[in-house]
Order: structure tokens, then C-alpha cells, then sequence
């Protein structure tokens, strides 16, 4: 799985196809943003939102996890030379990653679509070590849902993955709902937050194991 030949459209496709919608997603939960000290992003797009996370919280630490070499390069362009210190880069798997920190928050945004219930059960457990006790995850993804209020959603959610199916390789063809796996390994759900439109679903849980 690489991201690295959409890496140059990934705003341009973002913003075409949601606007802004997934940008207010990730920045939902401000205040718990704003009071975290060390934070783990799994994958980063191009950089919007560590850029964000930077100007509005000017003491965190930030650990970035992203596989593919051409959009860490975006995410550092976004890096002031006086934060650059504050953001450690790791462009490795999240499967190898490995680190003895632990975290005070945890953020994985349209991250865990790209990967199979299997993956999932795998990483989930890795990850959630990674996290400290009464440590914050905000998780946000999309509602992969066939109803009468999302069938139309639940089409463009189709297209995406066969377009990442063919430009990335990724192995997953559904969204799955975090919340399963969450609970599984200690963490309590907090706070949802969903678009009016039934489509994206942003969620605060708290590890209490």
C-alpha cells in the first residue's frame, strides 16, 4: 500500500469531493486539541491539520506515522522552522512502528478505511499500548451505511475505494466502525460528533486501562 502517486492531488481530490467537510472532522474537538502535551498521528494527508494542531496548541510534541515518503514531505512544508523541532517523522508502516513513548492523544483521521477488520484487530491493540492511561484517541471516518439517508454517500464511498484500490493498492473495500474495536481494547467512548448529512462520524474515547 502507497500513497505516494496520489500524494500531488490528494487536497485537490479532498476538496472536490467534500469541501471542507472532512478539515472540520478532524478539528472538532478543539479544547481536548489544545490540552494534549505528546500526540501520535496516524498517517497525515499532506499536512492540513498538523499545521492546525501546531498554531493552536504551542507546547505539544507531535509523532507522525505515515508510510509514504512524498506526503511527509507536503507535512514538513507546513512546519515553521520554529516548530520544526516540535514534529518527529517516521515514514514507516504503522504495522513496524515502534517507539517506547507513550501519549497523551491519539489521532487517526480517515485512517483505518484503508485497512481489512483483520489489519485492524492487529493494530488496534499495538496502538492502544501506545496510549496512556486516561489518554485521549479521536478517530473520525466515514459512515459506510446503505439506508435511505445515505444511500448516495454510500455510492461515493464505492467509487473512493475502487479509485485507492487501483492507485494505492489498499485491501479494504468497507469502512469499519472503530467503535467495535475501541471497546475491545479499554477505551470509552466520550463524544460523537456526525455531519447533518449522515456521512462522517468523528468520535473521543478515553483509555481506561
Amino acid at each position: 500500500m502507497s500513497f505516494d502517486h496520489i500524494a500531488p492531488i490528494y487536497n485537490i481530490g479532498e476538496n472536490i469531493f467534500f469541501g471542507n467537510q472532512l478539515n472540520l472532522a478532524r478539528t472538532v474537538f478543539t479544547d481536548e486539541l489544545m490540552n494534549s502535551h505528546s500526540v501520535l498521528l496516524l498517517g497525515e494527508g499532506r499536512g492540513k491539520f498538523l499545521q492546525e494542531l501546531l498554531a493552536i496548541n504551542h507546547n505539544c510534541s507531535v509523532t507522525i506515522v505515515d508510510s509514504s515518503s512524498r506526503m511527509i514531505r507536503y507535512q514538513k512544508s507546513k512546519v515553521s522552522k520554529a516548530n520544526f523541532d516540535r514534529v518527529n517523522f517516521h515514514c514507516v508502516s504503522i504495522e513496524t512502528f515502534s517507539t517506547n513513548q507513550k501519549f497523551d492523544l491519539i489521532c487517526s483521521f480517515f485512517f483505518w478505511d484503508c485497512f481489512t477488520v483483520q489489519q485492524i484487530n492487529k493494530l488496534v491493540p499495538s496502538c492502544s499500548t501506545l496510549l496512556l492511561t486516561k489518554g485521549l484517541w479521536i478517530t473520525s471516518d466515514f459512515i459506510d451505511l446503505m439506508n435511505h439517508k445515505n444511500y448516495v454517500n454510500y455510492f461515493k464511498i464505492r467509487l473512493l475505494y475502487l479509485f485507492f484500490h487501483l492507485t494505492t493498492g489498499i485491501r479494504a473495500w468497507r469502512v469499519e466502525p472503530f467503535r467495535n474495536f475501541a471497546q475491545e481494547n479499554g477505551l470509552r467512548l466520550l463524544k460523537t460528533d456526525e455531519t447533518k448529512k449522515n456521512f462522517i462520524c468523528t468520535e473521543l474515547y478515553q483509555k481506561i486501562i
